[in-house]
């Protein structure tokens, strides 16, 4: 067996490992690094791409494969979400008015080429998926071969979330010869959620009582569907006061229909709902001017690089009542919000002064680092690789975990024979 790290190695974004053997050769994850767009070098002469969640720094890049008629395998989920965000990208790349060589036809294609069962054998290899945790329809996949066991974790999650459970380790094979690993968190240790909610909650009162915004930066995928839930319900059980509380995103509105139809993979007690995001108290709103003030906005983009957070941003920055939540932990260098943190963004060529609350609380949909640790102790892999990380993140992980496991941080486009 031969590992190499296309991308994702040393960085968050880009995703992409390929698994080759003498009989078959497959890539873990297809994605993109969201700041920078399609990469035209990817690897190719692969019999399948495994997509483990449809966020596009696992799945953006599979337009570029469409016409190649390779297999694609992932979860029901995990095929819809993707459709709908490969079919954004598209639009985005059309109203920028760059040169972009894939349309709606391509994302038809694809959809076409998309396996969905839980196992799918390849010449001397059977792949089989595992929910994940992280988001709906996410897996961590393992690839056997006549001689050798392989586990990718993808992204994924240990802690129970208010809508999805965490992953099922015991349901997980132990002692691959392989760990291919996720390190997002791995130099990072967070409050248990249940205080991070908290912690959440008692921002939105304190912008509440002086009559202040509150801009909410969110990814139109399971981030907007949670947290418009989230706050919903804190509504509805008299945790949060009523207040103006919209949420404005097309695409998660779009998403939010697969909650519905696959909420069959969400918690019990989300499951155990007729219609779990039919939201009472958190309205849609198409576009800002629909905003009556003072209000709580959850929008896209998550990153604060565009759309309505974008705009609301630049509006809000400058006043001392208002307030940003970021909800993530990782955020892209010289991203408006790492600039909103600094105190100073900058708008059509303008500074502008940062006066408001700017606060991150990382609701995260990842494992941190006592998570994977654990999880290397309880899989006990003989070799683990570490990806989806930023090398200082990988580096302390690799420290924690090298007692349990031989460990790499591999570069990029290294290989491995296995």
């Amino acid at each position: 067996m031969k590992i190499t790290f296309n991308g994702g190695a040393r960085e968050v974004g880009g995703s992409c490992t390929v698994v080759e053997t003498e009989d078959a050769r497959v890539a873990l994850d297809y994605g993109i690094k969201v700041d920078e767009g399609l990469a035209y070098n990817m690897p190719g002469d692969l019999d399948a791409v495994i997509v483990s969640h449809a966020h596009l720094d696992h799945s953006g890049n599979l337009l570029t494969i469409a016409d190649k008629k390779v297999v694609v395998i992932g979860s029901k989920a995990t095929r819809e979400v993707t459709t709908e965000l490969l079919q954004d990208l598209i639009k985005i790349q059309k109203m920028k008015g760059n040169a972009f060589p894939y349309n709606f036809q391509d994302v038809c294609k694809l959809s076409e080429l998309w396996l969905t069962r839980n196992n799918v054998a390849l010449p001397g290899m059977e792949i089989s998926r595992y929910p994940a945790g992280h988001v709906l329809g996410a897996n961590m996949v393992q690839l056997k071969t006549r001689d050798r066991t392989l586990l990718y974790t993808g992204d994924f999650c240990v802690h129970d979330t208010e809508i999805l459970d965490g992953v099922d380790v015991d349901a997980l094979p132990r002692e691959p010869d392989v760990l291919v690993m996720e390190s997002t968190y791995g130099g990072t240790i967070r409050p248990k959620r249940e205080e991070l909610v908290k912690s959440l909650f008692g921002k939105i009162l304190e912008t509440m009582e002086r009559g202040g915004n509150i801009l909410i930066p969110a990814f139109a995928f399971h981030r907007i569907q949670e947290m418009t839930r989230r706050i919903d319900v804190a509504m509805g059980a008299k945790l949060l006061p009523r207040y103006n509380a919209y949420y404005i995103s097309g695409l998660a509105h779009r998403i939010t229909q697969y909650y519905q139809d696959y909420k069959a993979l969400l918690s019990k007690h989300v499951n155990m709902q007729a219609n779990p995001f039919n939201l009472q108290r958190v309205r849609r709103v198409r576009r800002t001017e629909q905003i009556k003030e003072p209000a709580i906005v959850i929008c896209t983009s998550g990153f604060g690089h565009a759309g309505a957070s974008r705009s609301l941003l630049s509006k809000w920055a400058g006043n001392k009542d208002d307030a940003v939540i970021i909800n993530t932990g990782y955020l892209p260098p010289n991203s408006p919000l790492v600039m909103a943190k600094e105190g100073k963004i900058v708008e059509n060529g303008e500074s502008i002064n940062v006066n408001a609350d700017i606060e991150q609380i990382e609701l995260s949909g990842h494992a941190d680092q006592e998570e994977l640790i654990d999880f290397v102790k309880i899989i006990r892999p003989k070799r683990t690789f570490l990806i989806h990380g930023n090398l200082d993140q990988a580096q302390a992980l690799s420290e924690k975990i090298s007692k349990y496991t031989d460990v790499e941080v591999p570069h990029k486009n290294e290989s491995f024979g296995i």
